[in-house]
């Protein structure tokens, strides 16, 4: 056993196929709070299990670095602790920030909004939910001038089988 730089301590195997783990302690209960993981023995890390909210010592949350450029692009997380990832984040464009998100909003297995910065200036330009919980978009705003404010809206009842314009699409009322 090794300490970390967190203070706690660490447990690092290597094993026969040249993938190693990192299993590390910090806050001396017992239990694992991280495991790093390189799977394919090149000396970086693939991929970060963590135990980063709720009760117990489930490790909820999953770090990727898809690619193998040392950075990490998707986030995975099990926010509620039934053992299904619930959040599903993405760093489409390599900046090493997150840029779309899918959420499971109601635990029921199926990811019903998504949330993406399509010009990847740090702020959301474009929101998509199904707030009846039947599977389809029923929400979808959008930011199209980029300037901080969702300037379109669109809803349905999904008479059409799509995502139809109902009523007022503006909500400031310029339309």
């Amino acid at each position: 056993m090794s300490e970390d730089i967190f203070g706690g301590e660490s447990v690092t195997s290597e094993f026969s196929d040249g993938h190693t783990e990192t299993v590390t302690d910090t806050n001396g209960d017992g239990f694992a709070d991280s495991v790093a993981v390189d799977y394919d023995g090149d000396g970086h890390i693939d991929a970060v299990f963590t135990h980063s909210s709720g009760p117990g010592h489930a490790l909820d949350t999953m770090t990727v670095d898809s690619d193998g450029d040392g950075r990490f692009d998707t986030v995975y997380v099990d926010s509620n602790h039934d053992g299904v990832f619930d959040q599903v984040g993405f760093d489409r464009d390599g900046d090493g920030h997150i840029d779309t998100v899918f959420i499971d909003t109601n635990h029921d297995g199926r990811l019903d909004q998504v949330i993406a910065d399509t010009n990847h200036d740090g702020r959301a330009d474009y929101a998509a939910a199904d707030t009846d919980g039947d599977g389809r978009i029923d929400v979808e705003v959008t930011d199209t001038n980029f300037d901080g404010t969702y300037d379109t809206v669109h809803y349905t009842e999904h008479t059409h089988g799509g995502l139809t314009p109902m009523g007022n699409t503006d909500p400031y009322g310029a339309v």
